[in-house]
């Protein structure tokens, strides 16, 4: 890398006393919120580009499943879109997107039956009579066209001189097929070309129009291998999708060489390569492929899940072994071809996610950061909080930014493009923590780094101009932009996705000097001459690229990085280790605007001239990377950090900074809260100390009530059985014990990062009643079972302005260190909370704490023969007695 060429000397130093003050009147208008009115719901969008009808003026298209579609301009900036002609809820033929063969529409359950094509050249290149293959009657008996057209994708064919839609029509037990659509128009009407591969020749399943029996002879089969029987290795059984593709989602590209070539596949025996004849859009069967097995020739025999080339199925590129992995989409970008998949389950609790790899040519081999390659000799976990495999660059996982009212969650089954300016995209579909099983079109310009990798802006694409050349070769972001305060966000591999969770950015400091301060440490260097930029932190080497974009749902202009471990990094499995191929974004807002926009967001315990009555919670992190700062004009009052020590008036100003600028604002109130004492400490103990005890059964011995105001320490031992992450402590805080008239629980949370809302509804993974909750840990999944059992718990609460706040450190018995928050807004008042614990699989101990045993001695055999056993109440007790005992004058705690 080019050294560092910045003015340092130039620079303040960027301290508090060099800020510029600024008032109400100078963040007038400093920002504004922006609504989206015309998002686009369309499941798997893949994108082409119109630039056939109107080459001055392009228009984009996106096709998806069930017929979803849309389409907008450049100038929308692909963030909002007009929807045309019917999908799968219309039911006749009127405005619909299909026809027959001799141009009168068609309802789309009607359009699979009779193609076009009637003649090919085969394997051998002989000119043999094509048909008739009539999709729909060859999916399992019973399936319908409804609801089984997934993922389309379109294309211009240069040589036809047509669009070309490719359609897979699932069917299942792998009764599925892909078929090829042509029309003169992109919005159709499609007349059915023919079929390009089929799956799901088991043998053993009637379809809607064959028999079961001697199924593949209803295939272009021996049309592509020249085999007049079936070989042995496609008899399998029910074992098809060990071996074999199944034959949806396709993704249909042009090499540099002008070859056309088809990618599928989802899940299942892995993603194939087929190459398409140009002349009639439908396979070509005179380019054959090899049968080898992990790459090598082999002959046919018994079934390969190490099939890397078949005869029919083409070339294998990716996944395998049944690992989760579909969606394949092939794009040109800089001088590689970019293979991007989707792994996991395409819920908004499967761990969708997209994942990329890159090779030199159109058929592989694709391979990530590591040279690891996209598909799999053996199954293994490759997602969520159980991944025991992170091949694959993770382009980006749920986050969310501080505007996004909910965070974006299961993200996946993308398309991507480059615009005629040279600008590379990726489009996905989205869903969200706020809005269920919903979903909604995205698009994200991509970037290369220094390295040829490719990384995703931190915001939707809005009408940005740079592109990848224009990062390599001019510096477009001045030197003296670009310190100052930013937002940092890490996409996690191993995210607990069955959660729902996201990252959140925190605040870093990139310094004139070339340091980075604040949550993250490290240094940053800008490449001369260039938009390239590298963050150092922790040692690992971050390579990005710095532009401007616009943050979204507001106009606030940003500088972002994004940027990518291509080549540094660690490969140690888990969440907060697994730093190699990590992509990071840093976002540095307009300064004014971030200070407007925190002043009008942040949630305050007053106003001024309040009346204060409970001890109040200062909000101390600011937005879109704000500093939030406290000054009390009378500490034996209220402190500025926020403690009652006294009754009477004070004045708190708020000092909200962010790089040149500061903001003060005074709010003068009246406490009359009582003055704050120190937590009440306690040593809760489960009823039953043993880890057998089953749900709603094993509680504390005691019940903790907190008053408005009153906060609570509780320290405990956890013991686990250690069969599921639940099966640790849980605690609820209710309205009153349990029994008791009128008895209701607020929440119920897990040790597991995990909780539910029993009087107002819902859970922290499917928010049905909106309560208002912050639910954040940093475990590590990968070994969260051991880690929980013997763990220390140090755990406090507080109820203050109504709102019930958790806070535990969790220390392991190896000496590890975790964090885990919860607080929640409750939806009635309440003067008090009422706190218990319970325990299935598990049980709770903090006896020892309480008698100052500080490091618990755990009984071994050995010891148990060293005298009799007595409990703390000195009754005799004999080895499955769990808890405190004394042996020989000794106290002992045993498991």
């Amino acid at each position: 890398m080019k050294n560092l060429l910045l003015p340092i000397l130039a620079f303040s130093a960027l301290s508090s006393a060099a800020q510029t003050t600024v008032t109400d009147a100078d963040l007038q208008g400093a920002y504004s919120a922006r609504q989206y009115n015309k998002r686009v719901v369309c499941h798997d969008p893949s994108i082409v580009i119109d630039d056939i009808t109107n080459p001055a003026s392009p228009t984009y298209y996106i096709y998806g499943s069930h017929l979803g579609r849309g389409k907008t301009t450049a100038a929308e900036h692909y963030q909002e879109w007009t929807l045309f002609k019917a999908d799968e809820s219309n039911a006749t033929a009127t405005n619909s997107l299909f026809c027959n063969l001799s141009g009168t529409l068609v309802n789309y359950a009607d359009a699979y039956t009779t193609h076009a094509v009637t003649s090919v050249k085969d394997c051998t290149g002989k000119t043999v009579t094509f048909g008739n293959f009539d999709a729909h009657g060859w999916q399992k008996k019973g399936n319908t066209v409804k609801g089984m057209q997934w993922a389309p994708d379109v294309i211009y064919n240069k040589t036809m001189k047509k669009w070309c839609m490719y359609m897979s029509l699932n069917g299942d037990n792998w009764a599925s097929s892909i078929v090829c659509f042509t029309s003169d128009n992109v919005e159709g009407p499609w007349k059915y070309q023919g079929p390009v591969v089929f799956s799901g020749f088991l043998g053993k399943y009637a379809h809607n129009g064959y028999a079961a029996a001697d199924d593949w002879k209803n295939t272009d089969f021996t049309i592509a291998t020249g085999e007049t029987s079936l070989p042995e290795r496609y008899n399998v059984g029910d074992k098809w999708g060990s071996f074999w593709p199944n034959c949806i989602d396709p993704c249909v590209f042009y090499d540099d060489q002008d070859n056309l070539w088809m990618s599928y596949g989802s899940w299942s025996g892995g993603i194939f390569l087929l190459r398409l004849d140009k002349s009639n859009g439908l396979r070509d069967y005179t380019y054959t492929f090899p049968y080898e097995v992990n790459g090598k020739a082999a002959t046919s025999a018994a079934a390969s899940a190490n099939t890397t080339s078949d005869p029919y199925f083409g070339k294998k590129i990716a996944g395998g072994y049944y690992v989760s992995g579909e969606a394949s989409y092939v794009e040109k970008i800089g001088s590689h071809y970019f293979l991007f998949m989707s792994y996991g389950g395409l819920v908004s609790t499967g761990g969708y996610q997209m994942r990329v790899f890159r090779s030199d040519n159109p058929e592989g081999p694709y391979v990530d950061c590591n040279g690891t390659s996209a598909v799999f000799n053996r199954y293994l976990m490759n997602y969520s909080a159980t991944t025991v495999d992170n091949r694959g660059v993770l382009l980006f996982g749920g986050y969310k930014w501080n505007p996004m009212s909910g965070a974006e969650i299961a993200q996946g089954h993308n398309s991507a493009f480059t615009d005629k300016e040279g600008r590379s995209f990726v489009v996905y579909h989205s869903r969200f923590t706020n809005k269920g099983e919903g979903h909604e079109v995205r698009v994200h310009q991509l970037f290369l780094n220094d390295e040829g990798w490719i990384m995703a802006a931190p915001f939707e694409f809005d009408g940005e101009t740079i592109t990848n050349n224009d990062i390599a070769t001019k510096a477009s972001i001045a030197d003296t932009e670009i310190a100052g305060d930013y937002q940092f966000l890490r996409h996690e591999y191993g995210q607990n996705t069955e959660a729902k969770a996201y990252e959140t950015p925190v605040n870093i400091r990139l310094n004139a000097d070339g340091t980075i301060s604040g949550a993250e440490n490290g240094t940053w260097e800008r490449t001369a001459g260039t938009d390239y930029i590298a963050l150092t932190i922790d040692d690992v080497v971050y390579r990005g690229v710095l532009v401007r974009q616009t943050i979204d749902y507001t106009n606030i202009p940003a500088i972002a990085i994004a940027a990518l471990s291509s080549s540094s990094g660690s490969t140690t499995l888990g969440q907060k280790s697994y730093t190699k191929q990590q992509e990071v974004w840093a976002v540095k807002a307009d300064a004014k605007a971030a200070i407007k926009y925190t002043a009008n967001k942040i949630n305050l315990p007053f106003d001024d001239g309040t009346v204060l009555e409970e001890t109040p919670v200062l909000p101390t992190e600011g937005k879109l990377g704000t500093n939030i700062s406290w000054k009390s004009s009378d500490e034996s009052i209220l402190t500025s950090d926020g403690k009652v020590k006294g009754q009477g008036e004070v004045t708190m100003t708020m000092i909200v900074s962010k790089d040149d600028y500061v903001y003060t604002k005074d709010y003068t109130i009246v406490v009359e809260a009582e003055a704050e004492k120190d937590a009440d400490v306690y040593f809760p103990e489960s009823m039953e100390k043993n880890t057998t005890a089953g749900w709603w059964t094993n509680f504390s011995k005691d019940y903790y009530t907190l008053k408005k105001g009153g906060k609570a320490e509780l320290k405990f031992y956890n013991y686990s059985n250690k069969q599921a992450n639940w099966n640790n402590w849980c605690l609820v805080a209710a309205n009153a014990e349990r029994g008791a008239e009128g008895y209701g629980e607020h929440f119920v949370l897990r040790n597991d990062n995990y909780g539910w809302f029993t009087v107002a509804g819902g859970n922290t993974n499917d928010n049905s009643s909106n309560v208002e909750f912050t639910l954040q840990s940093d475990y590590n999944w990968d070994t969260f079972l051991e880690d929980m059992d013997g763990s220390l718990v140090d755990m406090n609460v507080e109820f203050t302005g109504n709102v019930v706040k958790m806070t535990s450190t969790i220390t392991t018995t190896t000496k590890k260190v975790y964090n885990y928050s919860f607080s929640m807004k409750l939806t009635q008042p309440e003067d008090k909370v009422v706190l218990f614990f319970v325990n299935e699989g598990s049980y709770i101990d903090g006896s020892s704490l309480a008698t100052g045993i500080n490091s618990p001695y755990v009984i071994t055999k050995k010891a148990e023969g060293n005298g009799k056993w007595y409990n703390l109440n000195g009754q005799q007790v004999d080895s499955s007695y769990k808890g405190i005992v004394i042996v020989n004058g000794r106290k002992f705690v045993n498991k």
